[in-house]
């Protein structure tokens, strides 16, 4: 998770993949944090199939993690398992279901114009400028989340219900790195006071960043809440006025968790929690996977021109609907996320927080398993291994770079960014991938939505502006997301201009 972390990713891709075609290896986790805990990099593609698909139920996200999003979101999806999971589960599938998406894309385009007309206000009639779209499309991103999600206005040009002091944390905790290994035990035997005492005395700046972020995120969730309370017990004329007029996520969670049973609707703190997450998940990964894909299409102005054509004809009505929108093949092909991609882009899996853009990780919780092998590894011994013994407990960590990048999987130009080869026509997708792709989707709540959004984001950019590379050499770091920098900033300076110039 460290910024020089990519290199490491991209190593294990290209230099473990020579000799066997994948890489497997337990490692002592004391060589690395002083702890006892095993674990387990794989991709290969039988191996992957079993843990995400076939045996899913024994994998479980890491008690790390759990503690920390607790700390962080309180109860929520990502900070939840079991029963209580379960039935959030069950009352927040419908919110993120077709139906309701088309009801938010207006929403999206909206934001999505009033981001185009903040960068036209920022160009010399005619000319070029550079311009760092990693910050445009962040404060974008939030916008977008916040208000088809919760209702609340957050605009490019001017934040209207929130304050600067909370956009700037969320767009700088990518760069948090917090001690949680330490937290599973905290959390249970301490109380909250205490380790607000712990966080106030500890001189750490991440720790402190991670706790007014918190205090941010729960005093504005607590006001929008009881807003939105207040509107829906006067009827739907007051909700009328609100920003999503009851369509966003949030007023209809709310709802739905009225229509359920009263042992089923979720708590005060629970509608916190999810609130919480439901802001904050997406937003980087949503910014920076858009970000690679303007800056491939800045490298391949020829693909970049072809998008604005098709993009270009779609629209000459106006905004695309959620049909259309799905439906056109270049778009559908450059969008990051639509696929399980073998280009140095990474499959962007937004919306969870334990999925980074390089690899993902679960903990093998509840009993010991055995892992196949798609292509035999050969022992010290020279001895074929076909299969892999994972004791309880272990974390395994799915190298989704090192898969994306496979070539005995995808060909000799799998490390190549090419579009072309998701084309109807030219596709060539193994098995495999699709009951991948289900299981994301099945993990992810909110995958379509951030699919969607980034389609939009990106129709919008293409068709109203030219991208092409600065003179800037960029480099993509690891955090929460990954990003990409310009020295020690992360930043992705672009030259910038209108079609209309």
């Amino acid at each position: 998770m460290s910024g020089d972390g990519y290199e490491f990713h991209a190593d294990l891709a290209q230099n473990y993949m020579v000799e066997s075609s994948n890489y497997m290896q337990f490692v002592d986790i004391e060589r690395i944090n002083s702890t006892q805990d095993k674990q387990l990099y794989v991709f290969d593609p039988a191996a992957m199939h079993s843990i995400l698909v076939k045996n899913e139920p024994i994998y479980n996200m890491p008690d790390a993690f759990i503690a920390a999003n607790h700390l962080m979101f309180g109860p929520c999806l990502v900070s939840t398992s079991g029963a209580q999971h379960r039935r959030a589960r069950k009352i927040m599938n419908p919110v993120f279901s077709p139906t309701r998406l088309k009801e938010i894309l207006p929403i999206i385009y909206k934001i999505a114009h009033e981001m185009s007309a903040s960068i036209s206000e920022r160009l010399p009639s005619g000319k070029t400028a550079e311009l760092d779209m990693l910050k445009i499309l962040g404060t974008t991103a939030l916008g977008v989340y916040r208000s088809s999600r919760i209702g609340v206005l957050l605009c490019c040009g001017a934040i209207r219900c929130i304050g600067r002091d909370e956009t700037a944390f969320y767009l700088r905790q990518k760069r948090m790195i917090v001690p949680m290994q330490l937290l599973p035990f905290l959390l249970r035997t301490t109380p909250a006071a205490f380790r607000r005492w712990m966080i106030n005395f500890v001189p750490m700046s991440d720790l402190h960043l991670a706790r007014d972020l918190v205090d941010v995120m729960d005093n504005n969730s607590r006001q929008i809440l009881a807003k939105k309370t207040e509107a829906i017990a006067k009827g739907d004329a007051a909700v009328m006025e609100q920003v999503g007029q009851g369509k966003d996520i949030m007023s209809l969670l709310m709802r739905a968790s009225d229509d359920t049973t009263q042992e089923d609707r979720l708590s005060e703190e629970e509608f916190l929690g999810q609130m919480n997450v439901i802001i904050f998940a997406g937003t980087d990964t949503t910014s920076t996977a858009v970000s690679r894909a303007l800056q491939e299409l800045a490298i391949h102005p020829e693909i970049q021109d072809q998008l604005r054509e098709e993009v270009t004809k779609a629209a000459v009505h106006g905004d695309l609907d959620y049909d259309t929108l799905c439906s056109l093949p270049l778009l559908e092909a450059v969008s990051p996320g639509n696929h399980f991609e073998p280009s140095s882009a990474s499959v962007p899996l937004t919306m969870t927080a334990f999925f980074s853009l390089t690899r993902m990780y679960v903990q093998l919780r509840l009993k010991d398993a055995v892992l196949p092998l798609e292509r035999p590894m050969v022992g010290l011994d020279q001895t074929p291994i076909t299969e892999i013994f994972v004791p309880a407990g272990t974390i395994v960590h799915i190298g989704i770079k090192a898969a994306n990048t496979n070539c005995a999987i995808w060909g000799p130009d799998a490390r190549e960014w090419k579009p072309s080869r998701w084309l109807a026509h030219r596709c060539r997708k193994p098995s495999w991938t699709h009951k991948f792709q289900a299981s994301i989707l099945d993990w992810c709540i909110g995958f379509k939505f951030a699919e969607m959004s980034m389609k939009v984001l990106l129709a919008v950019l293409i068709k109203d502006f030219v991208f092409a590379l600065s003179d800037k050499k960029i480099v993509w770091k690891l955090g929460q997301a990954e990003a990409p920098s310009v020295g020690d900033k992360q930043m992705l300076p672009m030259m910038v201009s209108s079609v209309r110039s």
